[in-house]
C-alpha cells in the first residue's frame, strides 16, 4: 500500500514500550545483537547453531520483533540509528535516525488503526519505541506493511515532562501503561499512554545511582526493577503505585523479563554471573542459575530461557521446568578477548 505525500499525522510521547513475554510461544530462530562486532547473529533454535550474520549499525545493543509484520529493530547507539531487518529474509531493509544514545527498543504487538491524513483512513500500524539516554527523549516509530514511518519526539507539545537519562520502559498494554526507569535517579515515572499525561512518580525505589532494568507481570501487577549498582530489586504495585518488597538478587542485575504466564522473573545477574529466577506470585527466588560470564539479557519460548553473555561470548539456555542449563551456544571471536559482546536478544 503506497502512501500519497502529504503531512502525516502523528504522536509522539516520552517513553520507551517493552512488554512481558511467556515462554509457551514457538520460536524457531533467536537474533543475538553483538555490540562489539556491529552484527545480529541468527541461530537456529533446532540445532542452537549460528547459521548467518547480519550487518547493522555501529555498537548496537537492543532489539526487539514485530510479530504482525516480521520484522525486527535494532538500536544501534554508535550511530543514533534503528536497523530494519526483514525476519523472513534475514535483510536489513532499511535504517532510520533517532535520539542521541539509544539504548533499547520494544514493540507494542498490537495493530492500532490512525487516520494519518485525509485520503487514507483507519490505516493499520503498529508502534515500537526507542530510548534516547543523552538525549532524555523517547520516540515513537510507526511500523506499517510498507515501512516505517516517523516522527521525532519533540516536534509535538509533549504532556510528559523529559526524564534524565532515559534508559527502559516496560509496557502493560492491556491498561495503557507504560513504566520508565532511567539511569540517573532512582525514580520510576508511570504514564498514561491514552492521555500521553505522567500520572504518577514512584519513589524510595531503593538508594541506586539510577535503575536500567524493568519488567512487568501484567496478570498480578507488579512491576520489577533493577540497578547495577545494588543487589536489591524493588517491587511495585501497579495499582498502589508504591514499593511493595524489596528482593534480594545477585550482583550487578542488568536486566529483568517476565513470564506473566507463568509468573516467573528472570533478572541477569552481571556481576555474579548468575540467573535469578523470581516467583511473582509470591516474590521469592526460587533459584539461581550459573551461567556465562557477564549475562545481560533474556528471551524467553519453548520453555526455555535465552541469556547473552557478554564477556562468555555465548548464549546460556536454561530449561524454564527444571532451572538447569542445557546447553551453551559460542558465538564466533577471538578469546580472550570478548569477541562479539552478545547484548539484546529476541526468540521468534
Amino acid at each position: 500500500m503506497k502512501i500519497k505525500n502529504s503531512v502525516l499525522i502523528f504522536f509522539a510521547v516520552i517513553l520507551i514500550a517493552g512488554f512481558s513475554l511467556s515462554g509457551a510461544f514457538a520460536a524457531t530462530h533467536l537474533y543475538v545483537v553483538n555490540n562489539l562486532d556491529n552484527s545480529v547473529s541468527i541461530i537456529e533454535t533446532a540445532t542452537n547453531k549460528v547459521i548467518g550474520t547480519i550487518n547493522v549499525g555501529a555498537s548496537p545493543t537492543g532489539i526487539a520483533y514485530n510479530p504482525t509484520y516480521k520484522k525486527a529493530y535494532v538500536v544501534n547507539r554508535g550511530d543514533n540509528t534503528v536497523s530494519i531487518i526483514d525476519a523472513a529474509s534475514h535483510f536489513v531493509t532499511g535504517t532510520i535516525a533517532v535520539g542521541a544514545y539509544p539504548w533499547y527498543v520494544a514493540v507494542d504487538p498490537n495493530v492500532h488503526t490512525i487516520d494519518i491524513n485525509q485520503y487514507v483512513k483507519d490505516f493499520p500500524v503498529m508502534y515500537f519505541y526507542v530510548t534516547s539516554a543523552i538525549g532524555n527523549r523517547i520516540d515513537v516509530m510507526i511500523s506499517t506493511l510498507d515501512g516505517i514511518l516517523t516522527l521525532p519526539a519533540g516536534n509535538i507539545p509533549l504532556e510528559v515532562p523529559p526524564m534524565i537519562g532515559v534508559f527502559n520502559v516496560t509496557l502493560d498494554v492491556a491498561n495503557q501503561k507504560a513504566y520508565a526507569v532511567n539511569c540517573h535517579n532512582a525514580v520510576m515515572d508511570i504514564i498514561d499512554l491514552k492521555t500521553k499525561k505522567m500520572i504518577a512518580t514512584v519513589e524510595n525505589m531503593e538508594k541506586a545511582d539510577g535503575f536500567v532494568g524493568v519488567g512487568i507481570d501484567t496478570v498480578l501487577n507488579k512491576v520489577y526493577a533493577v540497578s547495577d549498582y545494588i543487589d536489591v530489586m524493588p517491587v511495585v504495585d501497579a495499582n498502589a503505585k508504591k514499593v511493595v518488597t524489596k528482593i534480594k538478587v545477585g550482583s550487578a542485575p542488568y536486566n529483568v523479563t517476565v513470564d506473566s504466564v507463568r509468573h516467573k522473573a528472570y533478572v541477569a545477574n552481571r556481576g555474579s554471573n548468575t540467573i535469578s529466577v523470581v516467583n511473582t506470585m509470591n516474590d521469592t527466588v526460587e533459584a539461581t542459575v550459573k551461567v556465562g560470564a557477564e549475562p545481560v539479557s533474556t528471551a524467553l519460548a519453548d520453555g526455555k530461557a535465552y541469556v547473552t553473555n557478554c564477556s562468555g561470548n555465548s548464549v546460556s539456555v536454561i530449561d524454564t521446568a527444571t532451572n538447569n542449563v542445557i546447553d551453551t551456544i559460542m558465538l564466533p571471536g577471538t578469546k580472550p578477548y570478548r569477541g562479539l559482546c552478545p547484548w539484546g536478544i529476541i526468540a521468534f
